[in-house]
């Protein structure tokens, strides 16, 4: 449960769906900024499910191969994500030049 901005109790409502579910149930309970939400199993992993597809978005068109040179390169840089993207769509452009 929600009590002004903070999580008490083992009973929870989902911030998505209005469900009621428990802590043996599942789910999460956390903040977006400051403001308390919760989540019930069901609706966290669409929560899960829709950030994945966002995040394979960017990599469509790439190998595997593509990928894994990109954040072994990544990693052994020190990349930041600006640089993460502009190495992603560099790749894609040389995938896709005539």
């Amino acid at each position: 449960m929600i009590e002004g901005f903070d999580h008490v109790g083992t009973d929870h409502v989902c911030s998505v769906c209005s469900c009621d579910f428990t802590d043996d149930e599942g789910g999460i309970q956390g903040y977006i900024g400051i403001i308390p939400v919760a989540f019930c199993p069901t609706c966290y992993s669409g929560i899960c499910d829709m950030v994945e597809q966002m995040n394979d978005r960017e990599w469509e068109g790439l190998t595997t191969e593509d990928k894994n040179i990109i954040l072994i390169d990544a990693i052994r840089h020190n990349w930041n994500d600006k640089i993460i993207v502009e190495q992603i769509e560099a790749k894609l452009k040389e995938k896709n030049a005539w």
